[in-house]
């Protein structure tokens, strides 16, 4: 039986958006062409987990 709630709706899609973006900036991180890159898309991978870049 689907369910037809809006906020449950609005909360799966921002989690899946904010899970989407965490793993392109991972894949980003790890395959990035020149080092400058890298090191910049794990600043800002580390601070949307929180930790300390």
């Amino acid at each position: 039986m689907p369910t037809r709630d809006p906020a449950a709706l609005a909360l799966a899609t921002s989690a899946a958006g904010y899970l989407l973006t965490l793993t392109a900036l991972a894949i980003t991180a790890i395959a990035a062409p020149t080092p400058a890159r890298r090191r910049e898309a794990r600043t800002v991978l580390a601070l949307l987990l929180n930790r300390r870049p």
